[in-house]
């Protein structure tokens, strides 16, 4: 009997990975600057941040075409794919095991003008983990997300109309999201799963189907607020905001279910930048997800940017984690690429994901007013 209970209690433990903290939209340069974007928020994913950081804008921005890609970072993995077995399935689960499969495609394009903002997006992302030696296990967390979000900003204060001085702001918007996807834990090599998979299965809707597909709608709000310093050289702007207030819950439109909810997340941070011309920087700080049970030290996020003409160079801190790239410009193209991680365990440093992060932006359109 204490032999059981040891097994049961082993199995247990050895699986008891954390939740990761899933954002609807994540820019690809806050990624590389370790996420610390909640007072920065200045480029097309201003929505997905801190919609008070509207209140900065003063001309139209315009970003047509931006897909945007990110995989798992298998460079320090690389012996595990050589000779890679193509038939046996317990060689293959061993060669997986522990390792975190990623891979995420989407676009966000959107619009500024003045303190009003508008983004469609589209993205579908796909994890999965097989896990425990003793008995395998798959979790899958497969996800497509389609739909818009508008918002807002309105300034306060007695510097709100000047491009200098101390400008305070009030942010909100309004998302609607249509989810589909499937999240669970499966035995790998349990009859539960088998019989799921070879019952009138025909292609693979069926398969998705049978684990679990579900598909939903949801309405959600995010609010914000920001205040910024600025002189003629330098800005200090700090800011909060509330994404997903109360949580996003989908209203189930078919499959046997569940929606996963978007879970409410409040996020805090601190910037400050200087311009000289040729050369400029940035530093960035957050703590977030303030409101998630979590060791403190996986809430520190903060992010360095040197800009120079044509490039930037980026680099961060999250989770734990450095996070490094670069962003190219020469218009009508802008490129960033770099490598990031994700913690995938409960505690700090605990399971890291390696991920790189590749975006292309097309046309894009910048009009000061």
């Amino acid at each position: 009997m204490n032999k059981i209970f040891f097994l049961i209690t082993f199995i247990i433990s050895s699986t008891a990975l954390g939740q990761e903290v899933v954002h609807m939209g994540r820019s690809s340069k806050a990624l590389l600057l370790g996420d610390a974007y909640t007072a920065r928020a200045d480029d097309e994913y201003t929505l997905f941040y801190n919609p008070a950081a509207l209140g900065r804008n003063s001309g139209v921005e315009i970003s047509p075409l931006n897909p945007q890609i990110g995989v798992t970072n298998a460079l320090d993995e690389v012996d595990r794919f050589k000779d890679f077995p193509s038939s046996d399935a317990a060689a293959i689960s061993d060669r997986l095991l522990g390792f975190p499969v990623f891979v995420q495609a989407g676009a966000y394009p959107g619009l500024k003008m003045a303190s009003f903002g508008f983004n469609l997006f589209a993205r579908t992302r796909t994890s999965l983990l097989l896990e425990n030696t003793v008995h395998p296990l798959l979790d899958i967390d497969y996800r497509v997300d389609r739909g818009f979000v508008a918002g807002f900003a309105y300034n306060f204060g007695k510097s709100s109309k000047s491009k200098q001085g101390l400008r305070s702001s009030l942010g909100i918007s309004l998302k609607h999201i249509q989810r589909e996807g499937l999240a669970g834990q499966f035995d790998l090599f349990g009859t539960e799963l088998l019989s799921k998979i070879q019952n009138d299965v025909e292609d693979i809707d069926d398969i998705r189907n049978a684990l679990g597909w579900s598909k939903g709608k949801a309405w959600g709000v995010d609010l914000g607020f920001e205040q910024s310093l600025r002189t003629s050289f330098s800005e200090l702007s700090w800011g909060a905001s509330i994404l997903d207030v109360g949580g996003t819950k989908f209203r189930k439109v078919s499959g046997d279910v569940d929606i996963p909810e978007q879970e409410m997340y409040i996020n805090a941070g601190v910037n400050w930048k200087q311009n000289f011309g040729i050369i400029a920087y940035s530093l960035s700080a957050d703590l977030h997800p303030i409101n998630v049970y979590m060791p403190f030290s996986r809430k520190i996020h903060l992010g360095l940017e040197v800009d120079l003409p044509f490039v930037s160079l980026l680099g961060g801190f999250s989770e734990g984690y450095l996070s490094y790239g670069l962003e190219l410009r020469l218009w009508p193209f802008k490129f960033i690429a770099g490598f990031y991680s994700n913690e995938l365990g409960v505690e700090f440093k605990e399971f890291e994901a390696k991920r790189a992060v590749f975006q292309l932006n097309l046309f894009d359109i910048d009009i000061d007013i």
